[in-house]
């Protein structure tokens, strides 16, 4: 059984249809990627796995359980925990406070501590900026931010959403390099980004999403070779 299976979903603002009855599934411990023009639908998908959106025909399950009915609070406090776009700190609080609010459902002090602690073994650049406020980082250390609160959530899934929208070339490799390793600790990864070669690259499995549509999919690495998937998104 995949971890997330969706099964499909349509997906409405007001009137128009964003998501057109798309199924994709999910296994445990690998890294799936979203791929697809602006308005393709993909930031769509992640919002209703999140519970911010809620279909109007389809299922959503989350390690066998549906997810209809659940708020967001519900669904992250099972382990599946949203990165959204544009990173979405909290700007006016430090980013100790950042990262404390990331583990709002936990009451396991001890741990939480040790995950703070982890979060800055993995990134190192915010243990010198803990105390500052996170409105002032740059780009990138925001990112780091909006991950390493996601993280101190302990999720099973993270969804994260155009993680290197805005970043320099170098932060952009640093970003994937630090998907891999959170990753490689056994947290599975659906990534929606638009840098298609670089996601699709280190992705175990890829689905390219057309006007709400999948119109293909397969292992990131065959989707790099197919041609349509070449002159559509990767120049």
């Amino acid at each position: 059984m995949a971890l997330l299976e969706i099964d499909d979903i349509h997906v409405f603002y007001d009137n128009i249809q964003a998501l057109k009855g798309i199924s994709l599934d999910v296994e445990a411990n690998r890294i799936v990627t979203l791929v697809g023009g602006n308005g393709a639908g993909k930031s769509t998908t992640l919002r209703a796995i999140s519970g911010l959106l809620h279909p109007r025909q389809g299922a959503i399950r989350y390690d066998g359980r549906p997810l209809a009915g659940l708020g967001a609070h519900d669904i992250a406090a099972m382990g599946l925990v949203h990165v959204p776009e544009g990173r979405r700190i909290f700007g006016r609080l430090t980013v100790d406070e950042n990262l404390l609010m990331g583990a709002f459902t936990r009451r396991d002090r001890k741990a939480i501590a040790e995950d703070k602690e982890r979060m800055m073994t993995l990134f190192p650049r915010l243990r010198e900026r803990l105390r500052q406020v996170a409105g002032t980082l740059s780009g990138g250390e925001q990112q780091m931010v909006a991950t390493a609160r996601a993280m101190m959530a302990r999720p099973r899934l993270l969804l994260m959403d155009e993680p290197s929208m805005g970043l320099a070339p170098m932060v952009v490799e640093q970003v994937f390099e630090t998907i891999q390793a959170i990753n490689a600790q056994g947290v599975t990864i659906l990534l929606v980004e638009q840098n298609a070669l670089m996601a699709l690259t280190i992705a175990d499995q890829g689905y390219v999403l057309e006007s709400g549509e999948i119109v293909l999919s397969g292992p990131g690495r065959d989707l790099i070779d197919d041609e349509r998937v070449r002159q559509a998104y990767l120049g």
